[in-house]
């Protein structure tokens, strides 16, 4: 069993995909299975598929950890657990705890964390003061993280502090959703519904070359103006 987790979903991503390459070239059967529409039943009758050959298959299965916890969700990974004549791979676009990773024991684990100094650059945004510091935090993310992926957790981000600013339920650590609502603070909704649709309209420009700024330029560019 392979299991490829973390935030930095743009790496976990790469990483799935030479997964993915490596089973092709020896010639092995992938089926890909989204967790939030597999039934128990589905995966029981996929895992105990096989022909007269014993052929392998290599099985994927994405967000099966992001999945509302309940029996469904129980059953389903203890099928996984008990899985032997497939090959399992769990792709999933958060970090698992050690609990969650604990009834696998014998899997290859690949963990793909956004680092600390990215989160210390987003935290930082809104308040007045350390530019510099800004700037550099911002570079060393994007020599650690990427530009896209600094630019997907900004527009996260901005998603998460209009939730704060409105008062909606945010899943996660208390610890964070403190710090989100005292940043929140920092802006008026009008703000952060305006700073949420020019990260929209760049990613729009970026997407169909009409910008005119690289993405660093830019992020340096918003990063100073905020």
């Amino acid at each position: 069993m392979i299991i490829i987790h973390g935030e930095n979903t743009i790496t976990s991503r790469d990483k799935l995909l030479d997964v993915i390459s490596d089973y092709k070239k020896q010639g092995i059967e992938l089926v890909r299975l989204e967790a939030k529409d597999l039934s128990e039943a589905q995966l029981e009758t996929t895992l105990g598929e096989g022909d007269l050959f014993g052929t392998k298959k290599a099985i994927i299965i994405e967000g099966l950890h992001s999945l509302p916890k309940s029996e469904k969700q129980k059953t389903l990974i203890k099928l996984c657990c008990n899985a032997t004549n497939h090959e399992i791979v769990l792709w999933e676009k958060r970090e698992l705890t050690a609990t969650m990773l604990k009834p696998f024991p014998q899997a290859q684990v690949y963990a793909y964390k956004a680092s600390k100094t990215l989160f210390s650059w987003l935290d930082l945004l809104g308040t007045n003061g350390n530019e510099t510091k800004k700037i550099q935090l911002l570079h060393d993310a994007i020599e650690t993280d990427g530009d896209f992926f600094c630019f997907i957790m900004l527009i996260r981000q901005f998603r998460l502090l209009i939730q704060a600013k409105t008062g909606e339920k945010i899943a996660g650590a208390p610890f964070m959703i403190s710090k989100l609502q005292k940043q929140a603070q920092q802006f008026s909704l009008e703000q952060l519904l305006k700073i949420h649709q020019q990260l929209l309209i760049f990613d729009f420009e970026q997407k169909t070359s009409k910008s005119l700024l690289s993405m660093n330029q830019w992020l340096d560019l918003f990063t100073v103006k905020l």
